[in-house]
């Protein structure tokens, strides 16, 4: 009787502690969910199947849209027994990329798919490699059969040389588990209707115990469970590693810190009835470091599985309880390159997997300190580059530094930035403070500073201002210098899907005066800074986006439009309208790309609020903004065919491979006009400055810098494009008169 007692405290006791389970009833689910996760289901013996995937880079600036640089499409088929080997073999590529690349094909030694969620360990971003162990290069495995195939928490594969280094994380599901994670949560969140079946989904909420040994691999996340089966149907998550303390008071991180996180989800789908196998699988690498805050690099691959094929065991009678976990190979292999150039039978088109996807979709679950809650974060921290050094022809030399302390428990929700720095030549201070509440859909900012701002109009999506270009003698910018403060709100609609901006303020403009006349690399002479309206105005702004994600110029396919207003009042009147359409698709082998800017300017308009154009502006031929008004209209069009010829990437080393050729005719158009509707426009263009008298008629009356087009400008170009479209060779003349074809050649798929 005393045994019985004490067993039955012991197990009271065990049933009330919550460092693991949350309560009796998540253990019991997840103890089942484990057991069914630690062997292929008896019947099953091997599968074959398709998969497709978009590998693609981008980035993010911030409070900025995502911009996606490049996108590459890799057909596969696959091979996955029960006893764990596993074969991806790639037959199909095609990419495109905004510039010059290399091709991420060359990066994998291993599968990046991975061909079930049964077992004790999972592998992050690349899949596993299950031949090679640590201090062995001769391929054999070396696991003993009591670690069915698992590896220690946070052990690396591969020789050391490797530069496809794979770290393995606990399974949510691993024999092993209760020592890294607790578990919550067993609610129903959905009910799948397969034929005449309901399937009923429940959800366990998994994260690391804290204490855990530094360098610690582990999973945080989702994990969704067919209540009925106990299988894993999807993971949701993050990998890190643990043990990484911030550094300094509050938290203060290390400013040349990067700092990178992978985000997974892993999606099942029932095959046959019997199997849950992958459907769908993304992963995402986002980097970000302390010197640029909310800006990240995102490395991205989303895969879909097709066309299973499963195939019984030979025999069920002598499978062993352990044989589906062993340490198996994992191999990647490619077909030779006329087998790929041969390929076109793509399900998807070149980017539409892409681009449903953004790298806010993993806010909710990502690591504590890039989360909302927890204690306040100080950093050392700049929004961009140019925060921190810059060097142009007003300034000279800028350098500068930034804080930002993310308050997260001591007031939700509250981003406090400061940014300070010194023109060396100039001989002036500039910076800015500050303060961002997110609430939900809705942004709320106060911001004041002084800061030196781009005048230019219509750019393109992907051009920030340069921060160093003048070094080399290419400063084509003008500039204003601006004092302001104000306060705005944004709200998100429908996800993603729209944004609107409305602003209130004081601003006040001063004329910026060159300091600098040649860049001290290139030695090119600047021209002088165009004129601007001194002043102070009330700024009230409004802004309406549509999709800002998907915009011409990036490789993301969709339409995108922003219709802006601007008002003016004070020592400064005016009120300035702009329109931004673009489109972009991928259809077979066709691109068609295009943008159309508008705009028109009411009142009396300052020059700094003019529209100019020029060659800088997408209007090649022309001189650097010879053209200016209040009015203003610009058209940019790509249209690319690809030859089905070249189609496989060029293998130059081991690990350097570069996009493949894939030549495609390619026709662009650019067309431009500017008007000047009232004698207050005509005025204003005029004050933007003046051309200076050549020497040999220094009497003659100068003319401005800028005038109107009078009719539209346009140039068309034709020629051959290669590598996804990053290089061509072309031939293109002015539309508007007789001047010859010229060639040229054409680095970026802009246009």
């Amino acid at each position: 009787m005393l045994t019985l007692a004490l067993v039955a405290q012991l197990a009271a006791l065990q049933l009330s502690d919550t460092a693991t389970y949350a309560t009796a009833a998540v253990r019991a689910l997840v103890t089942e969910a484990a057991r069914m996760n630690n062997q292929v289901p008896r019947t099953f013996g091997r599968y074959h199947a398709t998969l497709e995937s978009e590998i693609s880079f981008g980035g993010r600036e911030a409070g900025a849209s995502e911009m996606l640089f490049s996108i590459e499409q890799i057909e596969s088929d696959l091979a996955w027994t029960r006893t764990g080997d596993f074969i991806q073999h790639v037959t199909g590529y095609r990419s495109q990329s905004v510039g010059p690349q290399i091709a991420t094909l060359g990066f994998f030694r291993y599968p990046w798919a991975v061909p079930s969620l049964y077992g004790n360990r999972l592998a992050m971003l690349f899949g596993r490699d299950t031949v090679r162990r640590p201090g062995r290069r001769d391929g054999r495995a070396s696991a003993p059969a009591g670690e069915r195939g698992t590896a220690p928490v946070g052990e690396r594969t591969g020789p050391s040389r490797n530069p496809q280094t794979i770290t393995f994380a606990v399974h949510p599901l691993a024999t092993d588990r209760e020592r890294v994670y607790r578990f919550s949560g067993g609610d129903t969140v959905e009910r799948l209707v397969v034929g005449e079946r309901e399937i009923r989904i429940v959800r366990l909420d998994v994260q690391p115990k804290s204490n855990l040994p530094p360098r610690t691999a582990v999973f945080s996340g989702e994990v969704d469970l067919d209540a009925e089966r106990k299988n894993v149907v999807r993971m949701r998550g993050s990998f890190a590693t643990t043990g990484d303390a911030p550094a300094g008071p509050f938290g203060l991180l290390k400013p040349l810190q990067l700092e990178g996180v992978v985000f997974v989800e892993l999606v099942n789908s029932e095959v046959n009835q019997q199997y849950w196998l992958p459907s769908y699988q993304r992963f995402e690498a986002q980097a970000v470091t302390g010197l640029f805050g909310d800006a990240k690099a995102v490395f991205r691959i989303v895969s879909r599985f097709r066309d299973y094929v499963v195939t019984p065991p030979e025999s069920t009678t002598n499978i062993a309880s352990g044989d589906t976990l062993r340490a198996r190979p994992h191999v990647l292999s490619v077909a030779p390159p006329d087998s790929l150039s041969k390929f076109d039978r793509w399900v998807e088109d070149l980017g539409a997997v892409t681009a449903t996807t953004s790298s806010d979709d993993f806010t909710d679950v990502t690591p504590r300190n890039w989360r909302e809650d927890g204690p306040p974060l100080v950093a050392v921290q700049a929004e961009r580059l140019s925060d921190l050094v810059r060097f142009n022809r007003v300034e000279g030399l800028f350098t500068g530094v930034g804080m930002s302390a993310r308050m997260r428990d001591a007031a939700p929700g509250l981003t406090l930035r400061a940014l300070g720095g010194y023109a060396w030549s100039e001989r002036t201070a500039r910076g800015r403070v500050s303060a961002l509440v997110r609430q939900d859909s809705w942004t709320y900012a106060l911001r004041a500073g002084r800061s030196l701002d781009i005048t230019n109009d219509f750019r393109n999506v992907l051009d920030s201002g340069s921060s160093l270009g003048a070094l080399f003698g290419q400063d084509d910018y003008d500039y204003v210098d601006r004092y302001s403060a104000g306060a705005s709100a944004t709200r998100t609609i429908a996800g993603r899907a729209a944004l609107v901006r409305l602003e209130a303020g004081w601003a006040s403009d001063h004329q910026a005066v060159e300091h600098v006349t040649r860049g001290p690399i290139g030695g090119q002479l600047f021209r002088p800074n165009r004129g601007v309206d001194e002043g102070n105005w009330l700024r009230t702004a409004l802004m309406l986006e549509w999709h800002p994600d998907e915009a011409a110029e990036y490789m993301r396919p969709g339409f995108g439009a922003s219709l802006g207003y601007l008002r003016g009042d004070g020592q400064l009147n005016f009120q300035r309208v702009e329109l931004r359409v673009s489109q972009r698709a991928n259809t077979g082998p066709w691109t068609l790309a295009s943008r159309v800017d508008a705009g028109v300017v009411f009142g009396n308009p300052p020059p700094q609020q003019l529209f100019e154009l020029g060659r800088s502006e997408n209007l090649p031929g022309y001189e650097y903004k010879e053209f200016a008004g209040n009015q203003a209209v610009v058209l940019r069009g790509l249209g690319m065919y690809q030859l089905h010829l070249l189609a496989a990437p060029i293998r130059l080393t081991q690990r350097l491979w570069l996009p493949a050729p894939a030549p495609a005719l390619a026709v662009s158009l650019q067309g431009g006009w500017t008007g000047a509707s009232t004698e207050a426009a005509r005025a204003a263009i005029v004050r933007l400055g003046m051309q200076s008298p050549p020497e040999q008629a220094t009497q003659a009356a100068p003319l401005p810098l800028s005038t109107v087009t009078g009719n539209a400008r346009e140039s068309v170009s034709l020629g051959v494009r290669f590598f996804g479209g990053t290089i061509g060779m072309s031939i293109a003349k002015p539309v508007e008169h007789t001047a010859p074809w010229r060639g040229q050649i054409e680095f970026g798929q802009l246009f």
